[in-house]
């Protein structure tokens, strides 16, 4: 079934159509943000535009970001003026047209905004299910952090998740692990939040930027593996979209660690994730930042 769009948009105009030769259809030529729409607002939305701003520089994207922040406002108004509270919003800038070959094209980047539908966001949602993907990230560090829009990998993951199972924790190809499918992972371990370094690969969210600004928790300075993972006290996911989601079990289908494993009882493992649970619902009712 295919979710009605409340806006979309193409380079500032109201239009559902892209040309097939564009580099973001072609090759994954793209960037995107996702971020949480609220009352009048994206809660987050200057660390989104940090994400963009960065993106932009180390993929050499030529573009002024202040158009981006000005269809950000556009889309803001017609969100409010259509009477919606809650929204998801999207833009995915791509480096523009190019007919075939990989150079780069001597024409204008596209910048497409769509805006969806919400539930109210819910922090009181059951521990997810997680289990051990099959599918690993690449290591590479010039895309590492960045939100492009090649995400084939989190595809594949997501179509090999089992019946049952909420989602599912990313290795890269040493086997650390990174995330889990569209959120950051965090662990508790000694009374402090830790959350994986992803120098090589996986995407920096921005609640993750937020409660590393904080200094809710830390960045671990060493790989974390599957055993360190299970040893900790408690874990949980988060992203702009979703907040905390803290985190029941981890299903391992295959080698010597196979099995379920648990962390503590449910009400434990919430109460765990309530101190990063406030901190984030802090930022996400803060009044609109001056950077909007």
């Amino acid at each position: 079934m295919t979710q009605a769009a409340l806006i979309c948009r193409v380079n500032g105009r109201d239009q559902q159509q892209i040309s097939l030769f564009d580099r973001g259809f072609q090759f994954g030529d793209s960037i995107f943000e996702t971020a949480r729409f609220y009352i009048d607002r994206c809660p987050f939305w200057a660390l989104h535009l940090k994400r963009f701003s960065q993106a932009c520089e180390r993929l050499a994207f030529h573009f002024d970001v202040a158009k981006l922040q000005a269809e950000y406002q556009e889309v803001c108004q017609l969100l409010q003026a259509q009477g919606q509270r809650e929204a998801i919003v999207k833009f995915q800038l791509s480096r523009g047209e190019s007919l075939r070959g990989y150079a780069r094209p001597d024409g204008e980047a596209n910048l497409v905004a769509l805006a969806f539908s919400a539930e109210p966001c819910d922090q009181r949602v059951s521990p997810k299910k997680l289990e051990l993907s099959p599918i690993n990230l690449a290591r590479q560090p010039l895309l590492a952090g960045l939100k492009h829009g090649n995400r084939l990998e989190q595809v594949l993951a997501r179509r090999q998740l089992s019946p049952g199972c909420d989602d599912a924790i990313l290795l890269d190809s040493e086997q650390h692990v990174i995330e889990a499918i569209s959120s950051n992972l965090f662990y508790k371990q000694d009374g402090c939040w830790l959350t994986p370094d992803l120098s090589f690969s996986g995407v920096a969210g921005v609640v993750r930027a937020y409660l590393l600004e904080c200094e809710a928790l830390t960045v671990s300075q060493t790989p974390l593996t599957v055993e360190q993972l299970l040893r900790s006290d408690a874990i949980c996911l988060a992203n702009s979209v979703q907040g905390i989601q803290a985190v029941e079990s981890l299903l391992i289908s295959s080698g010597p660690l196979q099995g379920l494993h648990k962390w503590q009882g449910q009400g434990e493992t919430v109460m765990a994730c309530e101190s990063l649970s406030q901190i984030y619902q802090e930022g996400f009712t803060l009044p609109v930042l001056s950077s909007e």
